[in-house]
């Protein structure tokens, strides 16, 4: 999911919407204020009608309550004293509708439409009147109905195709994990055969091998439970196929992009290559989708006798969002080959580092 997209979504449920226009609604009849017993129990009242609604964001029933009893104020007082917090309702209702509390929606829609009739048909003075009064508020109070449900219907749509897309990523993930777990467990079975039928075999290094890949298959085993999905993988990529791939791909788009190793990367077992591979094909989507092609950008390879740290960076001003499908399926990836994702914004460039625990020998991996 963009970026543009997700922040739009967060502003509309941060409650601003509904704060917003609350006070909108309460400003023109604050500005012009008159003193006067009854004109300050109206300010009040607008008060009241429009706090509520701007409650109704966090606690809709709530804010509702609150509402509807500064609203039910206004109609004990004279109808020229009203101004536009007689809207404050469509606000409760909109929100409500918006955030699937139907029920209150409706209650508020009841209530809010005899009260505004009440104070409209106090100025009317024929039947004619009367119907078209009748009218016309019906069709206001249907509007915020009409919004809100349509708001409710684009969040519930973006809701399940973000559920489809990460039901999609797991269903892959949990495959590779299913491949990385036979992989271990055939190795195992080689190991002791191979220390069982040959005579000269070291039997302690046998034993070594066997309990390193034991423990990595129970913790591809209880990741594989923890996802709890089971589907199709893409075909296995390497981790140095897709560096060579990302920088041909940035450079392409015109960015500059320096690749530092301290290692020989060819050399990493086929399930660290392939998990690796696959985290470094979506830091290069990132960088593409956000970093700046105006400054330079790097990945780096660094490796010690037990761990590999491989580390994405790129100028940019805003962080990709935690909660985006990328990050998660990065995240998962690393994790799945008992390693970790950390990613951090700080003076302007953004970094994706990821470790995984591994074996050198003699600058080889084992």
């Amino acid at each position: 999911m963009g970026t543009r997209t997700t922040t739009l979504r967060r502003f509309l449920g941060s409650g601003a919407v509904e704060v917003g226009l609350a006070g909108l609604l309460l400003l023109p009849d604050v500005l012009p204020f008159h003193p006067g017993t009854e004109a300050a129990l109206a300010l009040v009242a607008g008060v009241v009608a429009c706090a509520g609604a701007g409650l109704t964001a966090w606690r809709p029933r709530i804010g509702a309550v609150i509402s509807c009893i500064g609203f039910g104020g206004l109609a004990l007082l004279p109808a020229e004293l009203v101004g536009t917090t007689l809207y404050a309702p469509m606000i409760v209702i909109l929100s409500c509708a918006w955030h699937g509390e139907l029920w209150t929606a409706g209650f508020t829609s009841l209530w809010g439409y005899l009260v505004s009739l009440g104070l409209t048909l106090r100025r009317t003075t024929t039947a004619a009147q009367d119907a078209q009064a009748m009218l016309l508020w019906c069709g206001f109070y249907a509007l915020p109905w009409v919004i809100g449900l349509a708001l409710r219907r684009v969040e519930l749509t973006e809701s399940h195709r973000f559920a489809v897309r990460a039901e999609a990523q797991r269903r892959e993930i949990a495959a590779e994990l299913h491949d990385n777990l036979t992989h271990e467990l055939a190795l195992i079975t080689m190991a002791a055969e191979a220390a069982r039928i040959d005579p000269g075999a070291d039997r302690d290094a046998a034993l070594v091998e066997i309990a390193a890949r034991s423990r990595r298959s129970s913790a591809y085993v209880t990741k594989l439970v923890r996802l709890l999905r089971v589907g199709r993988t893409s075909p296995p990529v390497t981790f140095s196929a897709e560096l060579q791939r990302g920088h041909a791909s940035l450079s392409q788009a015109g960015f500059s992009l320096e690749i530092y190793t301290d290692c020989d990367i060819e050399t990493l077992s086929p399930v660290i290559s392939n998990a690796l591979g696959r985290i470094t094909h979506e830091a290069f989507n990132n960088i593409l989708q956000h970093a700046d092609p105006s400054q330079p950008c790097e990945v780096s390879v660094r490796a010690s006798e037990s761990r590999l740290a491989v580390s994405a960076t790129n100028a940019t001003n805003t962080a990709y969002l935690g909660d985006d499908l990328g990050i998660i399926g990065m995240r998962e990836r690393a994790e799945g080959i008992n390693g970790t994702l950390k990613t951090r914004l700080s003076d302007g460039y953004w970094s994706v580092t990821v470790s995984v625990p591994v074996s050198m020998t003699d600058g080889q991996f084992s």
